[in-house]
């Protein structure tokens, strides 16, 4: 999708708690073996803070970041992958109340991993439409036990804990939003699924492993790996040929933080170096689930690893599977 108006990201905002090694977690038996060499180094885990109040925080330092009045935020999109501190509640309404104000629209996003990243293209519609001249995005997830165990629940990942926030403009910013794109396999929903019967009230450890275990002897799941392939792909041609861009001209890629060991990394399918991608970030934190890429945007900035005229492409996948991809052009160097 490109866009009839000029969209931008305004600012940039996270707040992560302290880390644990992953030496130091594994000699505690916390750990199995399939996961002590994913490649991260430490993880960020909340002895306190939930999810929410994570994203309060992180959602603050955009705003001030930003420049811009609480009171000109017209939307919030709160997107979060894991229990969120209360049951029947809506995070968003809370998120919106601490960051911008009681008077503000706020929505949750359920969309897993690939959330956050679709808030951005809901967020340029709703401002390409003229709704809001600025959307608040945040993230917050705290993937804690007995809920889940974070070390060992998924294939080819350690969840974290974190915070993360874009302020989406129609006015003013340090990037300009090029364009955005969404895209969806449904049919691969049920590797989160499993075969279990839907359950009528929750309260049951996560066990995600397993559910994908039951799934793949099944025949419905020959192939998935090309259909995850397959989508993945095809998202990020659209949103690249809808910025008039290639491979050549991005300077650096903003991935989902996972390492999949056995397969191809995201960032390689897409034809990308480790060096061109934010694994760094991923390393030094975990996946913070859909917080990732807001994450990783944050950390270009800060680090100073993009100025002027660079493209920055910015990829996730959910489970689903859906996902979303954009384009930003990097316009100056904030000075955070």
């Amino acid at each position: 999708m490109r866009f009839d108006k000029d969209l931008f990201i305004a600012s940039a905002g996270s707040w992560l708690p302290d880390t644990i090694t992953v030496a130091q977690a594994t000699a505690e038996g916390l750990v199995d073996e399939e996961h002590r060499n994913l490649g991260f180094e430490n993880i960020a885990v909340s002895d306190e803070l939930s999810g929410p109040e994570m994203a309060v925080r992180a959602g603050r330092l955009a705003v001030e970041r930003s420049g811009i009045a609480p009171a000109d935020v017209g939307l919030v999109l709160h997107s979060s992958g894991s229990y969120q501190g209360h049951d029947m509640w809506p995070t968003a309404a809370y998120v919106a109340n601490e960051t911008v104000g009681p008077g503000v629209p706020g929505f949750d996003l359920q969309q897993r991993c690939n959330a956050a990243v679709g808030s951005l293209s809901l967020a340029a519609g709703y401002i390409n439409s003229g709704l809001a001249t600025e959307v608040l995005l945040t993230t917050g997830d705290r993937f804690a036990a007995p809920w889940v165990d974070r070390w060992n629940i998924q294939m080819n990942l350690i969840f974290a804990d974190g915070g993360s926030a874009l302020l989406v403009s129609g006015r003013t910013g340090f990037a300009r939003v090029v364009a955005v794109t969404l895209g969806a396999d449904n049919s691969l929903e049920r590797w989160n699924r499993g075969l279990e019967p839907f359950a009528l009230q929750p309260g049951a450890e996560v066990r995600l492993i397993e559910r994908g275990l039951q799934h793949a002897a099944t025949p419905e799941a020959e192939g998935s790996w090309e259909r995850y392939e397959a989508a993945l792909m095809s998202t990020t041609g659209r949103v690249m040929a809808e910025a008039g861009v290639s491979t050549e001209d991005i300077a650096r890629v903003v991935t989902p933080h996972v390492h999949r060991n056995k397969t191809p990394e995201n960032f390689d399918l897409l034809g990308f170096t480790e060096k061109q991608s934010t694994w760094e970030v991923g390393r030094k934190y975990g996946h913070v689930g859909p917080g990732d890429q807001f994450l990783g945007i944050e950390h270009l900035v800060l680090e100073r690893a993009v100025g002027p005229g660079d493209l920055v492409l910015v990829v996730a996948a959910g489970a689903g599977f859906s996902f979303s991809a954009a384009v930003l052009e990097i316009l100056h160097t904030p000075s955070w």
